[in-house]
């Protein structure tokens, strides 16, 4: 496909400039490895990123992906009136980069006018659930010209629910930012458990408070639950533990933008999901040297390497997780062992430079 628009370096190279369309700039996994790839697609050569979000601003994340240096564009308008300002604005960029399926309905109307390269991420692993899906996404197939999923799992199943057999696919593993950290080797009173995400059913954060539930009344005051975050679950969970554990060490702490608040406030990351991609919020805690509880589903298990880089345990199988929190408590000094292993294995194996790469690759065909 041809480039609208020609853009060269100081050395004479051609410059791809890359609009990563999200669907908002809150707090998510997907929302921050976007700010993270471009943050690292700046300093590659021949690539200039910039993100356009389809919130409403101002976003949790706007300040700080302008912090770093990437022009975030949003706009507080109807739908309509968006939808036109993104398309003049789409008609300076070579690459639309796609990182939901509700971008891909939103740019469903003006992709036929666009004669741009565009690249669908598809971030999370489930099958979406209605109808209209599979008929969006087979009247968008022929716009898209190659699709990337963060698993083999998720790749597996859009391809059985969607088809696109026609549209090149790839699997490019999520990675951190990994930086260098001296982590001091304090031990807190009590085991600091965290939970970061979206509180939906699908996260199923009532699960944790399920397994803390089976510990006996000692055990259970030697933990203290963090958890970070905001949804529509979150007053029932609010109203589970009052009623349940009145007296356990909880703190809710809603919205949190700054990463090195939450990965200093916990010992260990706990992930009790029905469903997962490659999980940002594994990936973030492996690299900040904090092991991880987590299902095993998706793709927890490429990242938690059990009994070493953390601990897995089947889907809504609260006494196992019971058994594990238990087990931490007693032996605790596993927090820094499996904690530096985690670092070593993220560090290996999930830099954000290594997925940065993949995708300029693809740009680049």
């Amino acid at each position: 496909m041809q480039f609208i628009v020609e853009n060269y370096n100081s050395e004479g190279n051609k410059v791809v400039k890359v609009a990563h369309i999200v669907g908002s700039l809150n707090i998510g996994g997907a929302e921050r490895f976007v700010i993270d790839l471009c943050s690292v697609q700046q300093e590659i050569s021949g690539v200039k990123p910039v993100i356009i979000s389809l919130g409403e601003p101002p976003e949790a994340l706007n300040i700080e992906a302008e912090n770093i240096g990437i022009k975030v564009y949003s706009y507080a308008n109807h739908r309509v009136v968006k939808l036109l300002k993104v398309f003049f604005l789409l008609r300076e960029f070579d690459i639309i980069h796609i990182h939901s399926p509700f971008v891909l309905k939103f740019l469903s109307y003006i992709l036929p006018f666009l004669n741009l390269k565009v690249v669908y991420t598809r971030h999370g692993a489930g099958p979406l659930s209605t109808k209209f899906w599979p008929k969006l996404h087979q009247r968008v197939e022929r716009y898209i010209d190659a699709i990337t999923f963060v698993s083999q799992e998720g790749s597996d199943i859009f391809h059985q629910h969607h088809g696109w057999a026609s549209v090149p696919s790839f699997v490019i593993d999520n990675g951190a930012l990994i930086k260098p950290i001296e982590k001091a080797k304090i031990q807190h009173e009590k085991l600091r458990i965290g939970s970061v995400g979206r509180m939906v059913s699908l996260k199923n954060q009532l699960g944790l408070l399920k397994a803390i539930e089976l510990l006996n009344t000692d055990m259970q005051s030697k933990v203290a639950l963090h958890f970070f975050g905001d949804g529509e679950c979150l007053e029932s969970l609010m109203d589970f533990k009052e009623q349940a554990m009145p007296s356990l060490s909880v703190e809710f702490h809603g919205m949190v933008n700054d990463r090195e608040e939450i990965y200093s406030t916990i010992d260990v990351l706990v992930v009790c999901s029905e469903t997962e991609g490659l999980s940002m919020v594994i990936i973030e805690a492996m690299a900040n040297q904090i092991p991880v509880i987590a299902t095993n589903v998706g793709g927890n298990p490429k990242l938690v390497l059990d009994n070493q880089t953390g601990w897995l345990f089947d889907y809504d199988d609260n006494d196992k997780l019971a058994k594990v929190i238990h087990h931490i408590i007693n032996n605790r000094a596993l927090i820094d062992e499996f904690g530096g292993q985690a670092f070593s294995y993220i560090s290996d194996n999930f830099s954000i430079q290594a997925s940065a790469n993949k995708y300029a690759e693809i740009y680049q065909q």
